[in-house]
């Protein structure tokens, strides 16, 4: 899955630069109360794109384990949507969603249609071989292994990163929302 493999690099080094610069540094939304719904989400999004880190450039999802591929894909869309309900609101007292953010959001679902459309082209007739699982890396060129080391790391980065979205969550759930402090 080559083409796939070059497209989940490119949205791993985007959602990088969205939890660095946006989650981090601008917003720090780890430390909001409002944000904790959008934490939630964000600590499901680690373990699902660690498995995808994993999965898309090493390993043959056949027969079964190709629809819980698109299983995954489908439960990350949907990860997506309720992250973008949630953001509005969650980011109302830090300012709003900044436009870069958004922005971004916007390039990353479009690489992420182009990642499950390089997935179904490259990929479709193992959902009718049988259901195993085979490791075989990408074809990709050799100056590419070390890409493909470097995204072995970043399954682990935002396996990370979405433990300490859920750590974050659960602390917060401790803290008065903001609006909730006004009525004492």
């Amino acid at each position: 899955m080559e083409a796939a493999t070059y497209i989940l690099f490119g949205l791993g080094c985007l959602g990088a630069t969205d939890i660095a610069l946006y989650h981090s540094f601008s917003h720090g939304i780890r430390s909001h109360p409002d944000a904790r719904g959008e934490l939630v989400v964000h600590s499901l999004r680690g373990p699902t794109y660690a498995a995808l880190f994993l999965v898309i450039p090493n390993l043959v999802l056949q027969g079964f384990y190709f629809w819980c591929l698109l299983a995954l894909f489908v439960f990350d869309v949907l990860i997506s949507i309720v992250d973008f309900a949630l953001e509005r609101e969650s980011r109302r007292l830090l300012g709003g969603l900044p436009s870069g953010e958004y922005v971004l959001h916007i390039i990353i679902a479009m690489l992420f249609g182009g990642l499950l459309t390089a997935v179904c082209l490259e990929a479709g007739a193992w959902r009718n071989e049988p259901t195993q699982i085979i490791y075989a890396p990408a074809a990709v060129p050799d100056v590419l292994r070390m890409v493909m080391a470097v995204m072995a790391v970043m399954a682990l980065l935002v396996l990370i990163s979405g433990i300490q979205d859920a750590m974050a969550a659960w602390r917060l759930y401790a803290v008065p929302l903001r609006g909730d402090q006004s009525n004492n």
